[in-house]
């Protein structure tokens, strides 16, 4: 599915206004990655680009078609979205936090199907955590909780995946487990992705396209190797940066190393 942002604005009623003509095209099998400091909203807009918070002006279009347009219960079975992982009160399983992902597709008053187990199953098992399966959520680390709430996302086979810093709380063997089934993801079954992340260099080792927000209300989007440069970084970050470009076998990796705070930031 072409997901698709034009002309998009948002504020919070009385507040500042956090960004302004917001405007790009996902691609099936692309992925997007949102930098940005911290209070330039970079949570909030991937909430106005899934609907669960209202644009201003402008709107986000899957296909063609108006967002707002589509009933919930459709949305969602195209769409999913990972939050930032958070303590849970509730004392659900993994087996069956991951089983929730499968909830557009089930009934009211009917059970999951053989095929609802069997994509949780799945997804278990694609993000590595089926030894979880039989933990309760309250009771795993703040890492695993975001590795089973990937694995409900994917669970519900979705044509968009939207996430929250999927990252954070992650030690780097599962950051890079993260990154490489997202792309694994957008490149053989075509899943668009958006990513909101803190790592410029997570940007630049799977994204197709980079937005980056200010928090003057001012961002900028395209091509990565056009918008994650260490010019740009300077400008919204208030950093100064030196982008390292290393080889590991056959794949050229490139981090993003901060020096010092610019003067004028």
């Amino acid at each position: 599915m072409n997901l698709q942002v034009t002309d998009g604005e948002f504020n919070y009623p009385g507040g500042r206004t956090l960004f302004v003509n917001v405007s790009f095209e996902l691609p099936p099998g692309e992925i997007l990655a949102i930098l940005g400091p911290n209070g330039a909203g970079k949570t909030t807009l991937l909430k106005c680009i899934t609907g669960l918070l209202g644009w201003k002006k402008g709107g986000t279009l899957i296909d063609g078609k108006p967002l707002n347009s589509w009933p919930a219960d459709e949305v969602w079975k195209h769409i999913s979205y990972v939050p930032q992982a958070r303590s849970l009160v509730f004392s659900y399983t993994v087996r069956e936090m991951v089983l929730m992902g499968r909830a557009p597709f089930v009934k009211w008053f009917s059970l999951p199907t053989r095929h609802d187990v069997k994509m949780a199953r799945w997804a278990l098992k694609k993000i590595g955590i089926e030894y979880l399966m039989d933990k309760s959520c309250s009771e795993i680390s703040g890492g695993e909780l975001q590795m089973v709430l990937i694995a409900r996302a994917l669970a519900s086979e979705p044509h968009i995946l939207v996430l929250d810093e999927p990252e954070s709380h992650l030690d780097f063997r599962n950051q890079i487990l993260v990154l490489d089934i997202l792309e694994k993801l957008a490149r053989e079954q075509k899943i668009s992705c958006i990513i909101n992340t803190h790592y410029p260099e997570h940007a630049l080792r799977l994204a197709d396209q980079t937005l980056i927000l200010g928090k003057d209300g001012r961002h900028i989007v395209g091509n990565v190797d056009h918008v994650v440069t260490e010019d740009i970084l300077r400008d919204f970050f208030g950093v100064n940066v030196k982008i390292i470009v290393l080889k590991d076998r056959e794949r050229q990796v490139r981090t993003v190393l901060p020096l010092t705070l610019t003067m004028n930031y």
